[in-house]
């Protein structure tokens, strides 16, 4: 009977262990295909927080911002650093709002003063990264990140920035900024990030 009382324990276990991980597989970021209002939205746009350390291991030095973004340059050598100013840098995250693409007002102001300091130093290649939080499809996310990578580099080209230069790429979900299922992780990882080639 004792035996028989632990294999059930188990298999309880083994239930809720499985249910957990599970995220929502319709629509992006969490919402009905087509659907800004379905699931919990959110102030995504605010942000700004730079250099937010990427927890785990393996990360890139992109990811590996620690406290206050140190050494989490765009280049790894310097350009674009994630602290949003230090030694004259801006900011390399823009964050979105939820299921959006669009260009928010504290977006715009990061993006033109991206767009500044990349023509006064005009860096071989800019990349900019498409972000999406953990919610929906990992193809939708993709495409939203595509649309957010997209976006930035519109509004780059459109402060003067030659476009021949930007080159986007989506990682969708696959890259968190921050691990967590709450909307402070999913606001911080609805994003698109800068890089300096």
């Amino acid at each position: 009977m004792k035996h028989v009382g632990i294999f059930i324990a188990g298999l309880v276990t083994l239930g809720l262990l499985t249910g957990c991980g599970s995220t929502p597989k319709n629509g992006p970021e969490g919402g009905a295909p087509g659907s800004e209002l379905s699931g919990p939205g959110g102030a995504g746009g605010a942000g700004g927080a730079g250099g937010l350390g990427r927890m785990g291991g393996g990360e890139s030095d992109l990811e590996r911002g620690g406290a206050g973004g140190a050494g989490g340059g765009m280049d790894g050598a310097g350009g674009f650093g994630g602290r949003g100013g230090a030694g004259g840098e801006p900011e390399h995250r823009v964050y979105f709002d939820f299921n959006s693409a669009s260009i928010n007002a504290e977006s715009t102001r990061t993006l033109t003063t991206n767009a500044q300091w990349i023509k006064s130093r005009s860096p071989k290649e800019v990349v900019i990264e498409g972000h999406c939080d953990e919610r929906g499809t990992r193809e939708y996310n993709l495409a939203l990140g595509q649309k957010r990578a997209d976006a930035v580099k519109q509004f780059l080209s459109s402060q003067g920035v030659d476009w021949y230069r930007i080159r986007t790429v989506s990682y969708g979900k696959e890259r968190p900024l921050v691990y967590g299922h709450d909307e402070f992780a999913w606001a911080k990882n609805r994003r698109a990030e800068l890089r300096a080639q």
